[in-house]
Order: C-alpha cells, then sequence, then structure tokens
C-alpha cells in the first residue's frame, strides 16, 4: 500500500506546523523522518493517521485522496500508527490490549481469546514478535509493550505502519530486535514510516529519509550513500560542532554515596538489592541497564520517595524526604516529565518556576515581573522553542519540554548534585549536543552529576565511570579507560560481571 502526501499543509493559528509536503512512501521499504524537535514530524504522522485535519492539501492512498475524520477512518483504510508513548491498559493482559477496540467474541458475548492468539501466531512475520499473551502488560519489558503495539496494528490487518520515536525507550538490544521485527514486515510487502533521532538507525535499518526543518521538507533521497553528516546538517540548517572540552580530575568530596542499598523483599522485578554506588564532585557517573533494572527506585530512593535499608548519604546528610533532598541543593531531571517535571495544562513560565516558588514570592506574592525575566533568560540560555512562553507547556515539542526542564534544574535550582534519568529520550541531534556541553561544563566546574540512561553510546561519550545494574543490583563498574560496548552489554543482560 502507497501513501502519499499533496501540499498537505496545517496551521495553528498563523503558525504554521506542516508546510507544504508533497512525499510518497512506497510499499516494501522502512522510511525515515527526521529533522530537530518541533520541525513538523509528529504533527505530519498525526494528519496522515487521521488524528488531525489538515487546513490544506490532502492524504493519498493508493492514488487516491482520502478524507479521514478520525483515526477509525484511517485504520478502516489499513495504516496505524504506534505513538510515542503507550497506550496500553496496563492491568489488562497483552492479547486483552490487542484485542481491545477490535474483540473477537461468541455469539454469547464471550471473549474469544484462544480464536486471537490463534490469528496472531498465523500473522506473525517473525517469532521476536511473540509475547506472552497472558500476561498483564504491567509485568512486560518495555521491549515487549513495544510488540504489543505493533501487534495491535497487524491485528487490526494494518498495511502500513507509523511508528513516532519507536525506540526512545527502549535497550539497545530491543532496538536491535524492534528492527528485526521491522524488517520482517517489511520482507511482508508493509509500508513502515518512523521519526527518529538516531542516525545510525536511519544509516542501518532504513532505505529512504525526509527531511524537516520547520514544517517544511528540506530534503530528501535514498539511505544507500548517504552520509550521517549531510542528513544532520540538513537537520539543523549547519555542520554540528565537536565537542572538545578537557575532563578534570573528580574532587575528593563525595556528593552521593550508597552503601548496600536494599528494598524491603518483595517479587517486584528490578528491587534494589545491596546497591553500592559513589558520586564525587566534578564528575559525571553513569548508570546503564536495560528498563527496569532498578535505577526508578534507585532514583526515587536518592530523593526520599522510597523506603530503604541501608545507607544512603546525600551531599554530606541522610535523605528525609524530598523538599530536604532539594534543600540540600539537588537537581533533578526525571525520567518521565510528562508526570513527574511539567504541569502540562500550565503556562511554560509557570513551569520554569514549579518547585522555585519561594525564591519568585515578595510580600507573599509571587512577582511575575522576575518570573518573566527569569524564564525568558533561562530560555534564551538553553535555546527553548515556543511561540510565546505563555503558552501551555504541553503546546511544546517533547525536545523543547526537556530543555525548559534542564534550564529550571539547572539555572534555577544551582544544584551542588545533578541527576538525570533518561536526559535525551525523543530529543534532535542538536539538543542532544547542547545537553552534553552543558553537562561537561557542569562537571568540570565542580558539579557531581549521575546519569541513568538506556542509550549505551550516550553513557560511554559523557561519562568518567559507570556502573552497570541487572535485575536490582550492580552487575559492574567501569571506569573509563575500561569502557567496551560488548562487556558493558553483556553485563546488561546479567552475563557477566566486572568489577
Amino acid at each position: 500500500m502507497t501513501v502519499s502526501t499533496r501540499e498537505l499543509t496545517r496551521t495553528f493559528g498563523s503558525f504554521k506546523a506542516v508546510d507544504s509536503i508533497n512525499l510518497e512512501f512506497e510499499p516494501g521499504r522502512i522510511h525515515a523522518i527526521v529533522g530537530e524537535n518541533g520541525a513538523g514530524k509528529s504533527t505530519f504522522l498525526k494528519l496522515l493517521f487521521g488524528l488531525l485535519t489538515p487546513t490544506k492539501g490532502s492524504v493519498v492512498v493508493d492514488g487516491e485522496p482520502v478524507e479521514f475524520r478520525s483515526s477509525l477512518d484511517a485504520i478502516r483504510s489499513g495504516l496505524g500508527m504506534v505513538q510515542q508513548h503507550f497506550t496500553l491498559v496496563e492491568t489488562l493482559s497483552a492479547i486483552d490490549n490487542i484485542m481491545l477496540g477490535a474483540e473477537t467474541v461468541s455469539s454469547l458475548g464471550v471473549l474469544r481469546r484462544a480464536e486471537a492468539v490463534s490469528r496472531l501466531e498465523a500473522l506473525l512475520p517473525s517469532a521476536s514478535l511473540r509475547v506472552p499473551w497472558d500476561v498483564p502488560v504491567a509485568q512486560l519489558t518495555v521491549g515487549q509493550r513495544q510488540r504489543v503495539e505493533i501487534l495491535k496494528l497487524l491485528f487490526r490487518e494494518s498495511r502500513v505502519l507509523f511508528l513516532d520515536e519507536p525506540t526512545a525507550v527502549l535497550a539497545p538490544q530491543e532496538i536491535a530486535e524492534l528492527f528485526e521485527v521491522l524488517k520482517a514486515l517489511r520482507s511482508q510487502g508493509r509500508t513502515i514510516v518512523l521519526i527518529t533521532h538516531k542516525m545510525n538507525e536511519v544509516l542501518d535499518y532504513c532505505d529512504t529519509y525526509a527531511v524537516f526543518r520547520h514544517g517544511r521538507l528540506v530534503a530528501r533521497g535514498e539511505v544507500a550513500g548517504a552520509s550521517a553528516s549531510s542528513i544532520v546538517e540538513a537537520m539543523i540548517g549547519r555542520p554540528l560542532p565537536q565537542r572538545t572540552l578537557l575532563r578534570r580530575e573528580p574532587r575528593s568530596e563525595k556528593v552521593l554515596e550508597a552503601s548496600g542499598l536494599s528494598e524491603p523483599s518483595s517479587s517486584a522485578r528490578g528491587r534494589l538489592q545491596a546497591v553500592s554506588l559513589k558520586v564525587h564532585a566534578g564528575e559525571i557517573v553513569g548508570v546503564a541497564g536495560v528498563e527496569g533494572s532498578g535505577q526508578s527506585s534507585f532514583v526515587e530512593a536518592i530523593m526520599g520517595l522510597r523506603p530503604i535499608s541501608g545507607s544512603l548519604q546525600v551531599l554530606g546528610s541522610g535523605v528525609e524526604s524530598v523538599s530536604q533532598v532539594r534543600s540540600l541543593g539537588v537537581g533533578l531531571v526525571p525520567e518521565d516529565r510528562h508526570h513527574q517535571a511539567l504541569w502540562m495544562d500550565e503556562t511554560c513560565r509557570l513551569n520554569y518556576v514549579v518547585g522555585l516558588e519561594d525564591e519568585f514570592i515578595r510580600g507573599g506574592l509571587i512577582d511575575f515581573d522576575a518570573v518573566r525575566a527569569k524564564s525568558s533568560e533561562w530560555s534564551r540560555e538553553f535555546d527553548v522553542r515556543a511561540s510565546s512562553l505563555e503558552v501551555p507547556v504541553s503546546a511544546l515539542s517533547g525536545g523543547n519540554q526537556q530543555k525548559l526542564i534542564f534550564a529550571r534544574e539547572v539555572s534555577g535550582q544551582k544544584p551542588r548534585l545533578l541527576i538525570c534519568h533518561q536526559p535525551t529520550r525523543g530529543v534532535d541531534l542538536a539538543a542532544i549536543d547542547l545537553i552534553y556541553s552543558r553537562l561537561e561544563v557542569l562537571r568540570n566546574e565542580g558539579l557531581g552529576i549521575l546519569v541513568l540512561s538506556s542509550e549505551l553510546d550516550e553513557l560511554m561519550d559523557i561519562c568518567d565511570r559507570l556502573y552497570v545494574f541487572f535485575d536490582g543490583k550492580v552487575s559492574a563498574e567501569f571506569t573509563r579507560d575500561q569502557f567496551d560496548r560488548m562487556k558493558i552489554g553483556a553485563a546488561m543482560t546479567g552475563q557477566v560481571t566486572h568489577g
């Protein structure tokens, strides 16, 4: 099935999010859409899938213009979409999530789960797409949840698959498994269109690329023969500069020290078990591991949100509560920005001062002039792009939301210890470069930084030391001169330990 667009345009007021796009996606190929945050990529996919209606232009399926009034119309036409944030009911089983909205029932209204499983088994292009059908989604790994989302599309007989940042939450081995699945789907003649910020995914797995900038299509072509540098330059309008900041020796002061940190006994996957770890002032320490290996529990323990046993010292003090930890000088860029860091319905300006309100209160009232001045200053400093800081933060792209959080936690909080959990998830290359550069400057100024990420290349690029978590335990520790992708990857899956 071929999908194309003719002068496809979408405006929001006077702002053109998608501007006169002419593009065609052929079957039996994997097509990449790349561009900076806010370039119009996600809006474009939503137009293709009927989640938004075009202001001008049209979507064309197999040569015929279509007018989708909703995503249901798109599904009926053979299109399917996996959005950036999973849309699963965690208390339901995998098969119930897959059937939801397209249930197979008996004449008495009883769900025919076995029949649905048999149908799915016949549709599988690869055994690696199979999941535990009867297990609640809450108990599945992130990679398995991603596969459930894809299986939902196959169950609905989608011939065209749109995927928005499908690898943003996956560990390296899960990314490789996902692309093996996509290659198998491609061999069935399906049309696959994905948004990604990762050049290695474009060059290693995709057949074509299309570059969006400021809502317009600025470059496209075959991946064969293309270079990462040419695609990046088309994305941001200039070559990406090389970082050359020199590393300095860390100080002796420990800003974080955990010893024998454990959670009360439970059967939960990834519960902390005798975790020992330390971060000095003036160093970036990484934590690698597949998602669900205890990273989230560890961050919650540091912030006083999770009961633990063992010893935990943050900036020389024990941990009592979130407010006490914050008052010590701890900045946090959390894993889930929508639920843990942002007030989505409020303005960008107010989100800049969440947690910093006391600094802007004059005579019992918020000094909005001071808020406006500081939020504008921090936006310039971190290149946060918004049509206005008075719009809801939900109107910003994911990357700009992330830069806003960094600006607040670094420039507003002025921390002595900065914790970054998945710091560049869903962030474009230019923003990643800005974040990395700022982290390195802060490290060299004496800040202690803990980075937890499923992006192994990210950790190997910026960290001075690296711990690996597996099933709630530290399975390995590496200094920078010991970094080896294969050895670290093996420790992430519990195959080896290294100390």
